[in-house]
């Protein structure tokens, strides 16, 4: 499309919004459907819990020390596990800006002074906060299920629910968030256990649509892996994923069959650089083979794989550029790659300040480091948002599938610890172009959101949402060939990923054949005890379903003693 018609094309779509718009603000707000699924009628964005945000801000946060010593405690059989939920070493925090960075400091009575860093980009992360969207609906009937204390859960479904089937691993390497392999006990889910999990698992509202997550560990070491999956898919979950390094995809294509057989969807492979130099201290020579075989293996069993990648600055922050190209290069297998900066747990417990500073990555500094280590225009204020902006688009399936058995994916993760960008690529000249460099991503998200709070019948919904679409896609700026046609494809795609249910589901997700495709860089920073702010606690889009109910994975990770403490303990 030539300057002149894309100029004309935005000029009219604008101008049918704008009288569009008018009428809509004229006419008084309708109400929002109530849904079989939720606890409630749907929310408008006015009526949802706000997250905590701002800076300078006071909150609550852990002392890493009493922490420690409350979990020995209960461990030695001189406190209970309820002492514990209630009494976790609990201390006044503050978030800050100072010398151009975001601290959280803290200070304990017994123990001193803490201090971490959370962002060296204090305009960036004040965006992520603006963006983010509210929170989900309270949950009702969950006593059994998110009953941890301070900790716990109050919010929401979650996206993930992890599931950890074995401490086992065939590697033992760092970072390991499990402390795999080092433990004087193996503890490994039976088929009963598994059941008990996904039982609760339904039990209480809202009820969504969430990916499960079989994750150890190494989890395809699990004796009952296939028949967790098949179960898992009997009780109605679709979006069923496996966490792995790999291993078992690259010895045994078969075993990739067998997997998607059992109702696996998709893979998440543990990746830490393109080069033998970057997975060296994982222990094995060939281990960017190994990578690449499962790759292949996963891919000709009809499924895709989504990298998964702990960032610890002066290991492998510097090669995160390669990692994208890496993707984009392989778009036919990989769907995205998630950034995950180290928390440091698990094998990392015992961390000393001087490392845990060399080595800590915060969140924000993946958008301005892909920035200078690609080619692509890749402008981190332009194109990055909070990943509960998502939300918004959950919402807006939400309301316009009121009649659904179960709510659409919907994630409310606080913006200081999740983000994402949406990239365009050509899966035959491998182009690169962020989304939001011709989509204004950032007006589509409030235009949605005033669209789904008017709440107007379904029908009239989808016309103002693209009009919203018309006026926000830049022709002019879009890749040659790349037409409004091509945008709604893709966008058709995104929302059925979100809203999307039924047997077939992972048959339909895979549908898109497309020369252009959507590749999501995520990244997602877990708290660990130097970073705790139990304000974003009670809302977790990765809960961990334990024996004991679901608790965040944060809380699952950071906490020192909490994966060895007495089950059923009161």
């Amino acid at each position: 499309m030539s300057v002149g018609l894309a100029r004309i094309f935005r000029i009219a779509s604008n101008g049918a919004w704008l009288v569009s718009n008018i009428v809509n603000a004229i006419l008084p707000e309708g109400e929002l459907p109530c849904p079989t699924w939720a606890p409630g009628r749907l929310l408008k964005s006015r009526e949802r819990m706000q997250m905590m945000v701002g800076v300078p801000r006071k909150t609550l946060s852990l002392c890493p020390d009493c922490n420690r010593e409350a979990a020995e405690a209960v461990i030695r059989g001189d406190a209970s596990v309820a002492d514990f939920k209630d009494r976790p070493g609990i201390i006044k925090a503050e978030i800050l800006e100072e010398a151009g960075r975001i601290l959280i400091r803290k200070g304990c009575e017994r123990h001193g002074p803490f201090e971490d860093v959370l962002s060296n980009h204090p305009a960036f992360f004040r965006k992520m906060e603006r963006l983010a969207f509210g929170r989900d609906f309270e949950c009702v009937n969950d006593r059994d299920v998110h009953n941890h204390g301070v900790n716990g859960i109050r919010v929401g479904r979650g996206t993930y629910l992890i599931v950890d089937m074995t401490n086992r691993c065939n590697m033992v390497c760092a970072p390991c968030y499990m402390d795999a392999n080092a433990t004087a006990y193996v503890h490994e889910l039976g088929l009963e256990d598994v059941e008990a999990l996904f039982k609760r698992a339904v039990s209480f509202k809202p009820q969504r649509e969430i990916n499960v997550l079989f994750s150890g560990g190494e989890a395809t070491l699990s004796p009952i892996l296939f028949d967790a999956m098949r179960h898992a898919k009997s009780m109605g979950f679709h979006r069923i994923h496996i966490a792995t390094n790999g291993i078992r995809f690259a010895q045994s294509k078969d075993f990739a069959f067998q997997a998607r057989a059992a109702g696996l969807h998709a893979v998440y492979l543990q990746f830490d650089g393109v080069s033998e130099e970057k997975n060296k201290h994982r222990g094995i020579g060939n281990y960017m083979d190994v990578k690449r075989l499962a790759l292949e293996n996963i891919a000709a069993a009809g499924m895709r794989t989504s990298l998964q990648v702990s960032v610890v600055h002066g290991l492998n922050h510097d090669g995160l550029g390669d990692i994208v190209r890496f993707v984009t290069e392989n778009v036919d297998k990989i769907h995205g790659v998630i950034f995950q900066p180290v928390m440091f747990s698990g094998r990392d417990e015992g961390i000393t300040d001087d490392e845990r500073y060399s080595r800590r990555y915060p969140v924000s500094q993946i958008a301005y480091d892909l920035q200078e280590q690609t080619s692509i225009d890749w402008q981190p204020m332009r194109d990055w948002f909070p990943v509960s902006a998502y939300g918004i688009f959950a919402h807006l399936c939400d309301v316009l599938w009121a009649d659904a058995k179960v709510g659409s994916l919907f994630n409310d993760i606080h913006p200081n610890h999740g983000i994402f960008s949406p990239l365009l690529v050509n899966a035959d000249t491998k182009q690169v172009i962020p989304v939001a460099a011709f989509f204004n991503v950032e007006q589509f998200m409030r235009d949605v959101v005033e669209i789904t709070d008017s709440a107007r019948p379904p029908a009239i919904t989808k016309a103002l949402v693209s009009l919203s679409v018309l006026r926000n896609f830049d022709p002019s700026s879009a890749p040659s060939g790349f037409g409004i046609r091509h945008l709604r494809g893709l966008l058709k795609d995104c929302f059925y990923r979100i809203s999307g249910s039924g047997e077939n589901w992972s048959e339909c997700a895979y549908s898109y054949d497309g020369r252009w495709k959507i590749v999501m860089a995520n990244a997602m920073w877990f708290q660990d005890l130097y970073t705790y702010d139990l304000s974003t606690m009670s809302d977790s889009s990765t809960p961990v379903a334990t024996q004991e109910g679901e608790i965040s994975f944060s809380a699952y990770n950071s906490i020192p003693g909490i994966k060895s403490m007495p089950k059923g303990g009161k």
